[in-house]
């Protein structure tokens, strides 16, 4: 007899990857509970069912955990914004559980015992996001989406974003219904970008326009410059950025320490985007050395071109990362950087790396689960993981971004 829609009574133990808290039916399944947390008893409502597992969500707590406090958003919680699955949680215990996620990953997949602190670069958790996306209702208005879902929950605004994005009345506007709003703002910027981005699973921007206080103009392309420490970046709507505030200025320095590049090295930086660690990297090597960035994505590698024009010592490649791309650059590359998206790194494109010449990989990853994954590919090949760190730059979610060193 399926469950779907019932209510149990459950207690919470340890977070599971890809959110929530795991509890077990009386028949001995795993159930996944968003809205709960570690050592609670909660009623549960199950919203899918599998053979050997479920989710639910918790609608009732029963036995509350010391470590649970009011969320900031009303629209965070059952039914409601799925974008926010730890703001019941105090910000001390939303690190503690991070770690326990990379953990467990780094033991059940790596084979590695260790445990990283996740480090904090805020104080609240809020005001911190360079970039929100909305959805449009069917009646214009401004929504949020519900966990796995296309459907939305209308909001004014989304506290998690800088305050120049929180400060547009964006929810007084009629917008294209069935479309997505996403509002820019990066460190620097005065007037946030406004593109207005028809739903696809590419994420393509069909439009996008810049305008004061929420104001369209269909003339502008939506491209921002922002500065990382000394460094101008130009940035477009539809190009990907690290969306913390602090991100940018962190990663790099991070990168930039674990990296060490030397005058005349030969560097690699793959999905390397706009150039956020190929340009100080450039500027470290000297024209004597070679920084090589490549990037699947047209409108980030024009980026990239553009902010690198005036560094001799940097060439964009425009390409998927593979063995083939590869090939021609690691046969005389001393060091790379890797910072692949949330599904990781090529396998087959991964292990040419783990058998290439490199001395020191910098691997960065916003994803334990693929970050464990390919980080054993690297170990397999008999490379060594020197420092791992851990940052919270997805405060209110169970997500976390890691830097890793590994050298031979």
């Amino acid at each position: 007899m399926s469950l779907l829609g019932t209510q149990v009574d459950l207690e919470l133990g340890r977070p599971a990857d890809g959110g929530g808290f795991v509890g077990r039916l009386e028949d001995g399944r795993v159930v996944f509970v968003r809205h709960g947390l570690s050592g609670e008893r909660v009623r549960a409502t199950i919203t899918e069912e599998h053979a050997r597992w479920a989710r639910a969500d918790a609608i009732e707590i029963i036995e509350a955990s010391p470590d649970r406090v009011t969320p900031p958003c009303p629209h965070a919680g059952p039914s409601g914004c799925g974008g926010c699955d730890y703001q019941h949680i105090a910000l001390s215990k939303q690190r503690h559980l991070k770690s326990e996620l990379l953990a467990d990953q780094l033991r059940r997949v790596a084979g590695l015992d260790l445990h990283v602190a996740v480090e904090a670069l805020g104080d609240t958790g809020l005001g911190t996001r360079t970039r929100v996306r909305f959805g449009i209702t069917p009646f214009g208005a401004l929504g949020m989406r519900r966990r796995h879902s296309r459907d939305l929950v209308e909001v004014e605004t989304c506290l998690l974003g800088v305050p120049t994005i929180t400060s547009l009345d964006l929810s007084d506007r009629d917008w294209p219904p069935g479309d997505d709003l996403q509002v820019v703002a990066l460190n620097g910027v005065d007037e946030a970008t406004i593109a207005v981005v028809e739903w696809s699973d590419d994420d393509n921007v069909e439009d996008a326009a810049t305008g004061e206080a929420g104001e369209l103009l269909d003339d502008d392309i939506g491209a921002q410059w922002t500065e990382v420490g000394d460094i101008a970046l130009r940035v477009s709507a539809d190009s990907f950025f690290q969306i913390h505030t602090r991100a940018p200025e962190v990663l790099v320095a991070t990168v930039l320490q674990s990296l060490d590049p030397q005058e005349g090295d030969v560097i690699l930086d793959l999905y390397s985007g706009v150039g956020l660690f190929t340009v100080p990297i450039a500027d470290r090597i000297g024209t004597t050395g070679m920084v090589i960035g490549i990037e699947a994505s047209p409108a980030a590698a024009e980026d990239a071109r553009i902010n690198l024009e005036d560094r001799s010592q940097a060439r964009v490649v425009e390409a998927t990362v593979t063995p083939t791309v590869l090939a021609p650059y690691l046969a005389n590359a001393q060091r790379a950087v890797i910072d692949p998206p949330r599904s990781g790194v090529d396998k087959r494109a991964l292990r040419a790396i783990a058998q290439s010449s490199l001395q020191r990989i910098v691997m960065v990853s916003c994803n334990p689960s693929t970050f464990a994954r390919d980080l054993k590919v690297l170990l397999d090949e008999g490379w060594k993981l020197d420092v791992l760190r851990a940052f919270d730059l997805f405060e209110m979610t169970e997500h976390l971004e890691v830097v890793a060193t590994l050298s031979r």
